[in-house]
């Protein structure tokens, strides 16, 4: 009897959703997962010295040290993260590369910490709590702890804990740091403002745009002795001449090419005459697939199947009743801060993993906010299965990216995974297929009746008048 009910027992666990579990139980779940993201990527920098000496990382290890002269625009800007490194090692009375493992730990372990938070209050099936903790995001992140990604991931953390529990002030008030760390805090901004404009006070909008100037200001007197950049253009100008530049190489498959910067060949097969300051040719070297390659093998792996997840789930909510799904300021801003990050990273550079990974709170923390209206009863019924044959797909792909797609060639990778989201689709769609429909009834029929907990939850534009409200009569008494 006990080796008969044991997998109905665990299909059933893995259905439930994660705040309704035993709070033990949620709690030794949430720490397991949170442990093996950790193991995973400490793993992946286990006695290896290339995390301070492949990419970029050169310029921030000399930010560290204060050796201007070996850093170059735009990497001067990017500040925060290498001082509060260098701080930690000589707090610690340790070297500057101590300092950074020491940061990339205390980083990762905020973001996990954040994610977690938001999966806990979730009505999301327990499954999820292993699929965040296996995607190949982890260890990628943090063999680049060098780079101000995983800093500026774990600041970003804190900016959505507090957009989670309304504090809009202090989460306007976080793009000073965000803006001390990375330059493009500008689109985190950008993105804060548009998704909350109908309930930010303008108190909050202009403390958010203040402490994102005041973070520029700043940063930007740090920077006062590096180095220009290798075309001695202007910042502005070198920041948007690389989108076209990156989305000729990347989107349209034309490898660029100019007398500056010559490391996808010497001598291209067309050119033309400019003078934009030490820039006197642009050309084209030909026409290559390894950009679309990059890109269609990073959307495929390095979230797993989450991708899918997430679009089916915006999907099928989007024409929701506001009684039904109440307007969510963070769920607003991640949806919206994530598609921007996977529209832009085609155009930011050729490092492209290290650019999708930016979309991560679209994945890591929309998704969960995302299975708030789907009803009990389609998380419980037999359609359910296919939910946990849904994960056991995203988990086969990921063990197939990591380990067996080294020995395919990636036409025949990208056939296999691409049959892996297509078969994820169906079991998306044969669970979830009535979840609207489902809702709409129940919306129906409640109607002229006391309205349930998730159909009063207050909209944001009554964040700010929640504390005038006061029970029936009370005035009267008063």
């Amino acid at each position: 009897m006990f080796i008969v009910d044991t997998p109905k027992a665990i299909l059933r666990a893995l259905q439930t959703p994660i705040r309704r579990m035993p709070v033990p139980l949620r709690l030794a779940a949430g720490l397991l997962s949170m442990l093996f993201c950790l193991f995973a990527a400490m793993h992946a920098i286990a006695g290896r010295e290339s995390v301070f000496v492949t990419g970029d990382a050169r310029f921030y290890l000399s930010i560290a040290t204060g050796d201007y002269s070996q850093v170059m625009q735009p990497f001067a800007l990017r500040q925060l993260g290498a001082i509060s490194a260098a701080a930690l090692g000589h707090l610690l009375h340790s070297s500057v590369e101590e300092g950074f493992v020491l940061e990339g730990i205390f980083s990762l372990v905020t973001m996990l910490m954040v994610i977690y938070t938001v999966l806990f209050r979730s009505s999301a099936p327990s499954w999820l709590l292993a699929a965040i903790a296996f995607v190949p995001f982890w260890p990628m992140l943090m063999k680049e702890m060098v780079l101000p990604d995983l800093w500026y991931s774990a600041l970003l953390g804190l900016m959505l804990l507090l957009l989670k529990n309304e504090k809009m002030l202090a989460a306007s008030l976080m793009m000073f740091p965000l803006m001390l760390s990375r330059e493009s805090t500008s689109l985190t901004l950008v993105c804060f403002l548009i998704s909350g404009w109908q309930w930010l006070r303008w108190r909050d909008k202009s403390v958010a745009v203040t402490s994102a100037l005041a973070g520029a200001m700043v940063v930007k007197h740090l920077a006062l002795h590096a180095q220009p950049n290798l075309e001695h253009l202007p910042e502005a100008i070198y920041m948007l001449a690389k989108a076209p530049w990156n989305f000729a190489n990347n989107v349209l498959g034309l490898v660029p090419w100019s007398n500056v910067n010559q490391s996808f060949c010497s001598a291209p097969a067309w050119k033309l005459a400019v003078h934009l300051g030490s820039v006197q040719a642009i050309g084209i070297c030909g026409v290559s697939s390894l950009g679309w390659i990059k890109i269609t093998m990073t959307m495929l792996n390095e979230f797993g199947l989450l991708p899918l997840l997430t679009v089916f789930l915006w999907w099928r909510r989007r024409k929701l009743p506001e009684s039904v799904d109440p307007p969510n300021g963070l769920l607003r801003f991640t949806l919206l801060y994530g598609a921007a990050s996977l529209v832009l990273a085609p155009m930011l550079g050729t490092w492209i993993n290290r650019l999708v990974g930016y979309a991560w709170p679209l994945y890591l923390v929309a998704t969960p906010l995302l299975f708030e209206p789907v009803s009990r009863s389609v998380l419980f019924s037999r359609r359910a299965l296919a939910g946990t044959g849904f994960f056991c797909l995203h988990m086969f792909a990921i063990w197939f990216s990591i380990y067996e797609a080294i020995r395919w060639v990636w036409t025949t990778q990208v056939a296999i995974e691409l049959g892996l989201w297509l078969a994820g689709f169906f079991l998306l769609r044969y669970w979830l297929a009535e979840s609207k429909e489902r809702l709409d009834r129940v919306d129906s029929a409640s109607a002229g009746l006391a309205p349930s907990r998730s159909a009063t939850q207050p909209s944001p534009s009554q964040f700010r008048v929640r504390e005038l409200e006061r029970p029936a009569g009370a005035a009267g008494r008063a």
